[in-house]
């Protein structure tokens, strides 16, 4: 992992930040929960305390049997459709005993009009016909209809008593039965009814089924028609906290009276907020609220398991969030218990705009606050790392181009910087300084020291020669022939220390020519084996022009160090293969063995002066200046020479580049 990246993921702990914020945000959100969900019980308990002695006899003496009349906010379009009805599916059912037919029943009620829809569920068959037998009751009197319509279409009947004025309405065929809705003639005041559904079989005429309230037309079970219940909704309306709306409900979930819409409530439902914000407020929030859809302005009845808990005796309460807006509502519901039974509930509902992420934003700006912070201090880190890790990257770089190139190591970049990397590269600077200085001392001292040497050597010899011209007896004549094979020896050393410094001055003044390639290798490769008899050597040169311009003088004294290196370093049996290979551009000239490996730790010393890597020591001296001259030869025909181990320990290789 690279420092740019260490640094970048060092900055992640940064997270914390806004996850600390974050975490402070969940938990306000919970204190405002709950501290909004404890109020709102407590004024919900409140008001069931306190229901005046009036309304508490009303909810004790409920009809036995009732259907509540919900209040419409315009006469209805008699034209068989229930989009003028709030919830039209929410009322009263009846059903065949075959399960076969079912009426659901719903009344409404504008300005003392009464209005019935019925919705029949019924198989629409050819040889049946459907007939509604229908009774009213009021202080009045006694009313029946009988509506058997021959078509679907707009129904006008008169009461079969007489006395009640006209009943219009409409009949409509649908795809799961019919339709009828009716206006009767009648007020929503101390009215009953009564009404029977039946299906009749065209082939014979009679009932095959019915549904209703009528088991026997002679004895009807009557349905008290229940307006809302003003007075109580008045009181409701007196008595709610603010920001609120409450209902009371019967114990079926019937709403029977209705503080009234929370203007507040409506404000904040016309604010539409955006995915982000209601994908944030759902983090916050977590699981709690309910997501809920379109939900009714006028409520009919409450069939939540929050409010059937309350029915049952058990204080409730919930949560829930509209998918759109920016509305929470927090609904509490409690029972209602009168002479040890439940009459019925308050449901109580408060509504707040997105309770937290919404109204408080001075933590919504907090949040944003540290995670724009958490961003820009991780933009500035990666900036940061990226350029430290370039510096180290150019320092590095230079580093590398200097220890390549010994013979000028310049001035590294960053020396003028005075932070701790400018310090590193002048302390750099100083150790090129010193490594280049003492390679240049080495590179000089063979002829240093090949100088120094001639002349004690030749006083030496000149002694030696001298003394065996003498009698000597065999002692010392053994003596003096030891002395001379040393003083050879010394000889042959000096010679080959001065050998490199006269290859350096004999660079500049080396004849240079147009010469093939392929003949002058062909050529030394045949010296090589007459010298080296009995040596496996393979000679591969391309049959094709190999012409360069070169010094031939200073190739071939190169080839001569790697062959004989090649020859000296492997046993009897290895195979020498010498190469001129073609590319586009330059030649390669490749000396090939089997039998030895080069070491791994001092590859790229190979070709420094002074630098002997033999394990097989010769009979002659081994000072490390051959490879150093192949360098010198090779750099001087502006290539470069290459060392490497053949894969699968097959041998060593060693290759000069020399371009066109």
């Amino acid at each position: 992992m690279n420092l740019r990246t260490k640094l970048l993921a060092l900055s992640l702990l940064t997270l914390l930040l806004p996850w600390s914020a974050w975490k402070l945000l969940q938990e306000l959100e919970g204190f405002m929960r709950e501290a909004q969900e404890e109020t709102l019980m407590a004024s919900a308990r409140t008001m069931v305390g306190v229901i005046p002695v009036g309304f508490q006899t009303q909810l004790l003496f409920l009809p036995e049997r009732y259907l509540p009349v919900r209040p419409l906010d315009h006469p209805p379009a008699l034209d068989g459709y229930s989009d003028d009805w709030p919830d039209a599916e929410q009322g009263l059912v009846f059903e065949s005993p075959d399960q076969k037919l079912k009426v659901n029943v719903i009344a409404g009620s504008h300005r003392d009009s009464l209005y019935l829809l019925m919705d029949l569920d019924a198989a629409a068959r050819a040889d049946t016909s459907v007939r509604i037998r229908l009774m009213a009751r009021d202080p009045r009197g006694l009313f029946s209809y009988t509506i058997e319509p021959r078509a679907p279409g707009p129904l006008q009947l008169s009461s079969e008593r007489g006395g009640a004025g006209q009943m219009e309405g409409f009949w409509l065929d649908h795809e799961n039965g019919y339709r009828v809705e009716l206006a009767l003639p009648l007020s929503d005041r101390d009215t009953d009814i009564a009404f029977r559904v039946e299906e009749i079989g065209a082939a014979v005429g009679e009932v095959e089924r019915n549904a209703g309230t009528m088991a026997d037309p002679a004895q009807p079970g009557w349905i008290s028609l229940l307006p809302a219940w003003q007075d109580v909704s008045d009181w409701l309306a007196r008595s709610e906290v603010e920001s609120s709306r409450t209902w009371l409900v019967d114990p079926a979930g019937w709403v029977l009276a209705d503080s009234g819409a929370d203007t507040g409530a409506a404000e904040a439902g016309t604010q539409r907020t955006t995915w982000l914000q209601r994908s944030l407020y759902g983090l916050v929030a977590g699981s709690h609220p309910e997501q809920m859809g379109e939900r009714p302005a006028n409520p009919v009845r409450f069939e939540s398991e929050l409010v059937k808990r309350a029915l049952e005796g058990e204080n409730s309460s919930g949560w829930a969030q509209d998918l759109e807006t920016a509305v929470v509502w927090n609904t509490v519901a409690v029972p209602v218990e009168l002479q040890g039974e439940v009459r019925g509930a308050i449901v109580m509902q408060s509504t707040s705009e997105g309770l937290l992420l919404m109204t408080n934003r001075a933590l919504s700006r907090l949040l944003l606050t540290t995670l724009a912070l958490t961003l820009l201090l991780a933009l500035g880190l990666w900036f940061f790392a990226t350029r430290l890790s370039r510096r180290v990257q150019r320092l590095s770089g230079a580093v590398s181009e200097a220890m390549e190139d010994s013979s000028e190591p310049g001035t590294l970049p960053l020396v003028h910087d005075r932070d701790e990397l400018g310090e590193l590269a002048r302390n750099n600077e100083k150790l090129l300084r010193a490594v280049t200085e003492y390679s240049q001392y080495l590179q000089t001292l063979a002829s240093k020291l090949s100088h120094e040497l001639k002349t004690p050597l030749a006083i030496t010899r000149s002694s030696l020669d001298n003394l065996s011209a003498r009698e000597l007896d065999p002692e010392t004549r053994r003596f003096l022939d030891r002395a001379q094979e040393g003083v050879d020896r010394q000889s042959a050393i000096v010679r080959a220390m001065s050998e490199a410094s006269r290859l350096e001055a004999s660079i500049d003044a080396a004849e240079w020519g147009e010469v093939d390639l392929g003949q002058l290798v062909l050529g030394c490769a045949e010296g090589y084996r007459a010298v080296h008899a009995g040596r496996p050597l393979d000679v591969r040169v391309p049959e094709m022009d190999l012409q360069l311009k070169c010094a031939p003088d200073l190739l071939a004294q190169a080839l001569d160090k790697l062959v004989d290196n090649a020859m000296s370093l492997s046993g009897e049996e290895d195979q020498v293969t010498i190469a001129v290979e073609s590319y586009d551009g330059h030649f390669d000239l490749v000396v090939r063995n089997t039998g030895s490996r080069l070491p791994d730790e001092l590859q790229e010393r190979l070709f420094d002066s002074l630098v002997s890597l033999r394990d097989k020591r010769g009979a002659g001296p081994h000072l490390g200046l051959g490879l150093y001259i192949v360098r010198l030869v090779a750099a001087a025909h502006g290539g470069s020479v290459s060392a490497r181990n053949l894969s699968g320990n097959r041998g060593v290789e060693f290759r000069i580049n020399l371009p066109l």
